[in-house]
C-alpha cells in the first residue's frame, strides 16, 4: 500500500516566489492559482518547505538578514531623534 502525500508539489510561481523569500506572496499566488483557503495554502507551503531543508535554511537566512536591516533603520532613527531631543533641552536658545 503507497502512502499518498498530504500535497501535490508547488506550482511554479508560488515556488518562485518561495526561493525569493517572499512567504505572504507565495500564500497569495497559491490561493490564487488552486482555490484554497489561506490556512490550506499556508500548511501546503510549510509542507514544502519542510520537504526541503535548504529552501528552509535560505529562508531563515533571508529573513534573519530583513530584520537586520529593519534594527538598524531603527537605530538610526532612534540616534537622530535622540540627538534632536538633546539638542533642543541644552542646546537651543530660549
Amino acid at each position: 500500500m503507497k502512502i499518498e502525500p498530504l500535497y501535490r508539489p508547488l506550482p511554479a510561481e508560488p515556488a518562485t516566489l518561495l526561493t525569493e523569500g517572499r512567504l505572504a506572496e507565495a500564500v497569495k499566488a497559491l490561493r490564487d492559482a488552486e482555490n484554497v483557503t489561506a490556512s490550506r495554502a499556508r500548511a501546503w507551503i510549510d509542507w514544502h518547505i519542510a520537504q526541503d531543508p535548504m529552501l528552509r535554511v535560505q529562508i531563515e537566512t533571508q529573513q534573519r538578514a530583513a530584520r537586520r536591516k529593519i534594527f538598524f533603520w531603527f537605530l538610526a532613527v532612534d540616534a537622530v531623534l535622540a540627538a534632536g531631543i538633546i539638542y533642543y533641552l541644552f542646546y537651543a536658545p530660549p
